[in-house]
C-alpha cells in the first residue's frame, strides 16, 4: 500500500515516513545473506534510509563499518520536490549523520569541508570523488580558436544551478568572443526558454563520457558551478563537485563560480590551478573569459596547473590509494590488496 500511495499527491508525505523509519528493523533476509557471506566490515554511503540499516547490521554482526560521506543529504538539492525531507524532521536526519560518523570505524570525507563540518575523529580521511585513470590528453596545451571560444559546461543544470547557467547564457548571449555549451540532465527551465536554448547549441543533451571527452577537448575553457543560495550553504560547505577531476585532466583553463567557503573554490585557489569567481554576477564569469581571451599565456598557465592537480592531489590512483589503503589498514592487511 505504500507503494501505490507513493504514486498519489501523498507522494512527499510517503517518502519522507519511508526515510524515518527505514533501518529500525534489519530485515531475516538481508541476517540471512550476512550470516552466509561473514563480512570483515560494512561499507556504506552515508544516505537517508540504507545508512541506518548498514550502521545497525555492523553492530549485530559486531564488525567494523567502513562510511563514505558524499553529501551532506539532509540538506541537499534535490531534483524532484516529493524527494526533499519535512523541516520538522531534519534534526533527526541529521543526528543520524553524525551518529553514523561516531560509530565508523572509518570515515572517508568527500571534502575538507565534509570533515571540518563533522568534527573530530579517530580514523578519518579526505576521499574526493574519483574520477576517470586516464588523462584526456596528456600533449595538447590549450590553443585558443579563431572565432568564438567555447565555454563548456557539464552536470546539473536544474534548480539554482541552471538559474545560474541561465544568467551567464543571457549575459554572453551576442558576445563576439564566447559561448557557453551545457551538456547533461535536461535543465528544468521554462519550456520556451529550453527551445530557444536547444535550437541555439546552448544546451546539447546527455553525452556519454566517451563522447564527451571529445567536446572538453576541444573546449576553450570549462566552468564548475557552486550554489550561493543560502538555503544550500551547508551542502556548498561539504560536497565536492567531481567534473573538477574531469576538467584537470582535459587539460583546459578552469573557471570555478562559486562562494568562498566552498571546496572546489578552496582547493582551486590554494592550487592555483583555476579563475575563481566569488560572486553570484555572471558579469564577473565573463569578465575571466576576457582575462583568458586577452592575457597572454594565462591560459596555457592555468592549464598547466590544472593538469598538474589531475596528475596528483585528484588523481585516479592517488584517491583509489587512500581508499584501499585505509580499508587494508583497518583490517590489518597492511600494504597488501583485499
Amino acid at each position: 500500500w505504500l507503494d501505490r500511495a507513493g504514486r498519489t499527491r501523498f507522494c512527499r508525505l510517503i517518502r519522507n515516513f519511508e526515510m524515518f523509519q527505514h533501518g529500525y528493523q534489519l530485515p531475516s533476509n538481508l541476517l540471512a545473506v550476512a550470516a552466509s557471506f561473514q563480512p570483515q566490515a560494512i561499507f556504506t554511503v552515508a544516505d537517508l534510509t540504507l545508512s541506518e540499516v548498514a550502521r545497525r547490521l555492523a553492530r549485530r554482526l559486531k564488525i567494523p563499518l567502513i562510511t563514505n560521506f558524499q553529501d551532506w543529504w539532509p540538506r541537499g538539492q534535490f531534483f524532484y520536490p516529493h524527494e526533499i525531507p519535512y523541516k520538522l524532521l531534519l534534526p533527526e536526519f541529521e543526528s543520524r549523520f553524525r551518529r553514523l560518523y561516531r560509530d565508523s570505524s572509518l570515515a572517508f570525507c568527500t571534502s575538507e569541508g565534509m570533515r571540518d563540518f563533522l568534527g573530530p575523529h579517530p580514523n578519518s580521511h579526505v576521499l574526493y570523488p574519483i574520477g576517470s585513470r586516464h588523462s584526456l590528453d596528456r600533449d595538447d596545451p590549450p590553443k585558443m580558436r579563431q572565432g568564438k571560444r567555447r565555454l563548456i559546461y557539464t552536470g546539473t543544470a536544474f534548480g539554482c544551478y541552471g538559474r545560474m547557467l541561465r544568467d551567464l547564457a543571457k549575459v554572453l548571449e551576442g558576445s563576439p568572443g564566447w559561448e557557453l555549451v551545457i551538456y547533461g540532465a535536461r535543465p528544468d527551465w521554462p519550456v520556451d526558454e529550453l527551445l530557444r536554448a536547444e535550437s541555439m547549441g546552448l544546451y546539447r543533451g546527455f553525452l556519454p563520457f566517451e563522447q564527451l571527452k571529445a567536446e572538453l577537448r576541444n573546449a576553450d575553457a570549462c566552468l564548475s558551478v557552486m550554489s550561493f543560495d543560502s538555503t544550500l550553504e551547508l551542502m556548498m560547505r561539504t560536497s565536492f563537485t567531481t567534473k573538477i577531476l574531469d576538467y584537470c585532466s582535459a587539460r583546459r583553463p578552469v573557471i570555478v563560480w562559486g562562494p568562498s567557503y566552498c571546496n572546489p573554490v578552496r582547493l582551486m585557489k590554494r592550487s592555483e590551478a583555476a579563475l575563481t569567481v566569488e560572486s553570484s554576477d555572471a558579469r564577473e564569469v565573463a569578465a575571466c573569459l576576457a582575462r583568458l581571451e586577452f592575457e597572454p599565456g594565462l591560459s596555457e598557465r592555468l592549464a598547466l596547473e590544472a593538469f598538474r592537480l589531475g596528475q596528483s592531489e585528484l588523481s585516479h590512483d592517488h584517491i583509489h590509494g587512500v581508499l584501499v589503503g585505509q580499508i587494508n589498514q583497518l583490517l590489518g592487511y597492511g600494504n597488501h590488496n583485499l
